[in-house]
């Protein structure tokens, strides 16, 4: 929804899926499946199991976020 807040998080990457899709478990353990924008598609760097990323979880879906560079 416009113009809704969103919730920052910080996470390690768990799992590659394609395309450009990952499994991400936040600090309290909880797992999320974290997506990259298409217009950042190129400018993302190679992310690597284990790499930690920052994300913006939509307060009404805990379940799916983007990631933010």
């Amino acid at each position: 929804m416009p113009g809704e807040f969103a919730i920052r998080a910080e996470g390690i990457v768990r799992d590659i899926r394609p395309p450009a899709t990952f499994v991400v478990e936040l600090v309290n353990g909880h797992q999320v499946f974290a997506r990259v924008l298409s217009k950042q598609r190129e400018q993302m760097p190679s992310i690597k199991l284990g790499d930690r990323l920052n994300l913006e979880v939509s307060p009404a879906d805990f379940s799916n976020g983007v990631v933010v560079f």
